[in-house]
């Protein structure tokens, strides 16, 4: 008699679907072995390996064509990071009154529905935008604004990455619907770790980072956590542990020269937390993470410091505008602003932005005090205490005074 393993790999798909114990039917008896092919449309099994063209005939619609004749709309709805169950529900009603019963979640976070003909297509992607739904994003467009969950599940966090995602989407809605240059990817992460934001391998990146250490009440460490539990957290070893006469551990606290804000500390025990006045992001541009052409590309700071001004972030929103700006005023067809900045050069994209570089105001290592090794500061290493060290003698010292007089845009 044949295994259940045996006749997985060799029933048909129908079958498999109907099974007691598929997950669609009970998920909470779901077995581990059902193959990915029960998860994939009848029409997507039949064309596999044979889609032959596809065309955009709307911002939120493309046409993908076989050689066997078949066609198949996908409608993409743009997603925000978080939705409710009911609106969940509302467009699964909606997949199986305009479409084929099925949806697929895309890299950057959006839903696409997906439709046997043109004129479903058109009709889901017009009552969703009449619900107040974003269908659009294909093709060269901004494709979303994807970020990490943040403060809904995430301690570690140290912006509010949902409010940026709404104040930019609210300034950036056009781009979901006007062609651009080449497609536009925007990610933003509350904090350094970017579990979630993937910031280092995009167009714009925007990461939360605190402009000091994180603050630390020592004596509540032995109440909070254990204090050498706390010790072992730090990956460079910046924590340092504070002991009684007897050498027995009662608190720690934090070096910060080498402290690198990765916030493990912080989600590690609630006794240490950041200085509200003291956190901001900073935004990078030029990464993406392609696989054809020059392959991917990390990306580069070119703001390192923006004071947090939540929820609508204006300086920003208008600095990312600025960079889009500039970047469909000089891009060629097709030329992402990665590739629009290794054509034209640093020096010319920071002129027409008109962003001061980092170098003008961050001074070498080996120009400072106390230091031999050569190299640029660490950008996630400002530290209150060595703003002199630091800072250019061009702009004030004082870390807020800075950003205020630098990245002002009008």
């Amino acid at each position: 008699m044949p295994s259940i393993l045996d006749w997985i790999a060799t029933a048909p798909l129908e079958e498999l679907r109907k099974h007691p114990a598929h997950p669609q039917n009970r998920p909470e008896k779901m077995l581990r072995y059902f193959p990915a092919k029960s998860w994939i449309p009848d029409i997507c099994q039949r064309n596999y390996g044979k889609w032959i063209r596809r065309k955009i005939i709307d911002p939120g619609i493309i046409e993908v064509v076989s050689e066997t004749g078949e066609k198949l709309y996908l409608v993409k709805v743009v997603m925000p990071v978080r939705v409710s169950t009911s609106t969940m529900y509302y467009l699964l009603d909606l997949a199986d009154k305009y479409g084929i019963g099925w949806i697929q979640a895309t890299k950057m976070g959006n839903l696409v529905i997906l439709c046997d003909s043109e004129d479903k297509a058109r009709a889901l992607a017009k009552e969703l935008r009449d619900n107040g739904f974003v269908v659009g994003g294909w093709g060269s467009r901004l494709w979303n604004i994807k970020i990490c969950s943040t403060y809904l599940t995430c301690t570690t966090a140290v912006v509010d990455a949902v409010t940026i995602e709404k104040a930019l989407g609210e300034e950036l809605i056009k781009y979901f619907y006007e062609e651009l240059p080449a497609k536009l990817t925007i990610k933003v992460s509350a904090c350094p770790n970017a579990c979630g934001g993937g910031f280092d391998a995009a167009d714009i990146g925007i990461v939360g980072y605190p402009a000091s250490v994180p603050l630390m009440e020592g004596w509540r460490i032995r109440v909070l956590c254990p204090p050498r539990s706390l010790l072992e957290a730090c990956p460079v070893g910046d924590i340092k542990m504070i002991t009684d006469e007897k050498g027995r551990p009662i608190g720690a606290d934090i070096r910060g020269m080498t402290c690198m804000c990765c916030g493990r500390c912080h989600d590690f025990c609630d006794a240490i937390a950041y200085e509200p006045s003291e956190i901001g992001v900073m935004i990078l541009v030029g990464g993406k993470c392609a696989n054809t052409g020059a392959g991917p590309r990390m990306s580069r700071v070119i703001i390192p410091f923006i004071p947090a001004e939540p929820p609508k972030w204006p300086t920003l929103v208008a600095a990312i505008k600025k960079i889009i700006d500039v970047w469909v005023a000089n891009a060629k067809k097709g030329e992402r602003l990665g590739d629009l900045i290794a054509r034209i050069g640093w020096d010319k994209f920071f002129e027409l932005t008109g962003f001061p570089k980092p170098e003008d105001y961050i001074k070498p290592l080996d120009k400072a005090p106390g230091w031999t090794r050569y190299g640029w500061q660490p950008l996630y290493l400002r530290r209150q205490d060595e703003n002199k060290r630091y800072v250019g003698v061009r702009v004030p010292t004082d870390l807020m005074a800075l950003s205020a007089a630098l990245f002002e845009i009008p």
